[in-house]
């Protein structure tokens, strides 16, 4: 589905496309994000976004990828990869979505993931780009940063 979209928006002449966070699984159950987890470099979605990237000759922001960090933590990096299928920069999301919810509902994405440390900026063609990830929009030091 993800590819096909892809293929569409850079068919209809867009030169830059963003996918949404974890664009290769979303997994709450522990035991099956671990069970699929895959190493940046063994990661078959983010080869294959990168040759994507090649063919279409389009800059490709990969919203984000879950990955695995270490045999306890993944990690959930985002990626910038330009249009001959290399990585330009990549990211990984500081701030952990962790809420408890009314009603009795919880995530604690810091369970599963190791929280980056650093802020990223990529120039593009046509200017600057700050990767961030979802959550971290609700901090504003990390713009502040940015800029």
């Amino acid at each position: 589905q993800g590819t096909r979209l892809i293929r569409e928006a850079a068919a209809q002449g867009a030169k830059y496309v963003l996918t949404p966070e974890v664009s290769n699984m979303m997994q709450l159950n522990r035991a099956a994000l671990f069970e699929h987890l895959a190493s940046e470099e063994d990661d078959k979605s983010l080869q294959a976004y990168r040759a994507l990237a090649a063919e279409l000759k389009i800059h490709l922001h990969i919203g984000s990828l879950a990955l695995r960090y270490s045999p306890e933590k993944a990690v959930n990096r985002s990626f910038l990869i330009g249009p001959e299928g290399n990585v330009l920069a990549s990211y990984d999301k500081i701030h952990m979505f962790d809420i408890d919810l009314p009603g009795g509902e919880s995530y604690r994405e810091s369970a599963n993931y190791q929280p980056g440390e650093t802020a990223v900026i990529s120039d593009l063609p046509w200017g600057r780009i700050g990767l961030t990830i979802c959550y971290d929009v609700r901090f504003p030091a990390l713009y502040r940063a940015l800029a």
